[in-house]
C-alpha cells in the first residue's frame, strides 16, 4: 500500500467529512458514488475495490461488505420514503471474494411499509459475480 496516497486519501475524507455536504469520511475514503432508479425504486452503490478493504489475508473484510450493504440500503430507504431509516437487523450471506476490480451493490425493497422497510442488497464484482446477499429490516425515522 502506498503510505503517502493513503493519507492524502485519508485527508480529504477527513475534509469531505467536515464540508456538511452528507459524503462521510468513509464514504469519501472508499469513493462511494451512488445511482438512483426512480421507476424500479432502486439504488445502486459504486466503489473501487483498495487495500483499504482487504482482512489480513487481502480477502475484503466481512464488515465492510455489511458496511456497503447497510449504506446502499440505508440510501434506498431514505430516498424512497422521504425519511431517514436505521438498520434494526442484517443478515449477510457470503459467496465469494475479490482482490480488484471494482463493486456495486444492489439495493431494492422486498416489502416497503409506512414504518418498517424489508430490503435485499446484492453485491457483485466487476465481472458481475455475485460476491454477498444481505437482507435487512430498516426502521424509518421522523426528523
Amino acid at each position: 500500500m502506498d503510505e503517502l496516497k493513503t493519507q492524502e486519501k485519508a485527508n480529504q475524507a477527513i475534509k469531505d467529512h467536515n464540508d456538511a455536504s452528507g459524503n462521510l469520511f468513509l464514504y469519501s475514503l472508499f469513493d462511494f458514488s451512488f445511482d438512483y432508479d426512480e421507476k424500479k425504486e432502486q439504488l445502486s452503490l459504486h466503489t473501487p475495490i483498495s487495500e483499504l478493504m482487504y482482512n489480513p489475508v487481502k480477502f475484503i473484510h466481512g464488515g465492510i461488505i455489511s458496511y456497503i450493504a447497510d449504506t446502499a440500503m440505508g440510501h434506498l430507504c431514505a430516498a424512497f420514503t422521504d425519511r431517514p431509516s436505521v438498520s434494526l437487523e442484517l443478515k449477510t450471506q457470503f459467496f465469494r471474494t475479490a482482490t480488484s476490480g471494482s463493486l456495486t451493490a444492489l439495493a431494492y425493497f422486498l416489502k416497503k411499509g409506512s414504518n418498517v422497510q424489508f430490503v435485499e442488497c446484492t453485491i457483485h464484482d466487476d465481472k458481475d459475480r455475485l460476491l454477498s446477499k444481505v437482507t435487512g429490516t430498516f426502521y424509518s425515522i421522523e426528523t
